[in-house]
């Protein structure tokens, strides 16, 4: 399990009206602080505005993955955000996003992080599977359909 374990129900948002990349890294650096990460919102948004700098984190066929490695964070947080409508992110296939997958690393253990991430690149290989849970209409039921789909071989 290398996301389903790290994610729990009330970091799932679902259906959220954001309409830029930089709301959504705002949104995304809000839930950060108030999910309990001892560290500022706006510390939480600078780290990820970095990372985009260094290449962006859309994936393609409608996926973002903002991420960072945090200091002061114990292990992997993850948050998933699905978009009302989709949204302008500079993607690989310069495609807007409408599916967001959100991390917060330690810096101490990255391994962790990058194993997340070869994860949800398998997943979101799967165009009918990104369609079906931008679609979903709940937290439980994109959390069901993540840990579905993450335990499926490859």
């Amino acid at each position: 399990m290398a996301l389903v374990k790290y994610l729990k129900l009330e970091n799932i948002h679902a259906h959220c009206r954001i309409e830029t990349k930089e709301a959504l890294l705002d949104y995304l650096s809000w839930l950060g602080s108030a999910s309990g990460i001892p560290v500022p919102q706006k510390e939480l948004k600078k780290k990820l505005l970095e990372r985009e700098m260094t290449m962006s984190t859309g994936i393609g066929n409608g996926v973002g993955i903002p991420h960072s490695l945090i200091p002061g964070i114990d292990g992997l947080q993850a948050f998933v955000i699905t978009l009302q409508d989709p949204i302008p992110y500079e993607s690989i296939d310069e495609q807007p996003v409408f599916v967001v997958v959100g991390l917060f690393g330690s810096p101490s253990s990255p391994k962790l992080s990058l194993r997340t991430l070869a994860t949800l690149g398998r997943i979101f290989r799967d165009t009918g599977f990104i369609q079906s849970l931008w679609k979903a209409k709940d937290p439980e039921t994109i959390y069901q359909m993540l840990s579905d789909k993450e335990h499926q071989k490859y």
